[in-house]
């Protein structure tokens, strides 16, 4: 499993990147109709899923078996710790690009009544708890879809 970690990882990241990034420019586009707001939040959800299914579908095909529910949890858990990794570091480019400065963040940690380091772990702890169901609905169901075509496939070919 470990010679797999490797690609599941780069091919998750790419996926998560490339996903976030339509959606970025999809809340750009809808936001000049007034509807940005409401869709950043599904497309978080979007996003998740589909980093999820690839990778769902990436282990279910180097395997050649739709993987248990132990192998699932795990690589969910870990992949729900590397999407939150990377939306840290893309809230960071986003922090940077608008040139928000640190007493702004104080400040906005100090509205929601917290240290600036109690708001960093709490919107960490947050997003993971949220992230894990999500991507591990994601993996099911790419690894279920790539288990039912290798079948077929199989069933075709007679191998």
């Amino acid at each position: 499993m470990t010679s797999m970690l490797p690609g599941l990882l780069l091919r998750y990241t790419l996926v998560f990147i490339a996903a976030q990034l339509a959606i970025y420019l999809l809340v750009l586009a809808l936001d000049a109709f007034g509807w940005g707001d409401s869709m950043s939040s599904a497309g978080n959800v979007a996003v998740l899923m589909a980093a999820g299914s690839s990778a769902g579908s990436y282990v279910t095909q180097r395997r050649k078996a739709r993987p248990g529910w132990g192998l699932s949890l795990k690589l969910s858990a870990l992949l729900a710790v590397v999407a939150v990794l990377l939306g840290s570091l893309i809230l960071l480019a986003i922090v940077w690009v608008n040139g928000i400065t640190s007493a702004e963040l104080q400040l906005l940690a100090a509205q929601m009544g917290m240290m600036p380091l109690t708001a960093t772990l709490v919107l960490a702890g947050v997003s993971l708890a949220l992230s894990f169901p999500i991507t591990l609905a994601g993996f099911r169901i790419g690894a279920s879809a790539t288990a039912k075509q290798i079948a077929k496939q199989a069933e075709v070919t007679g191998i």
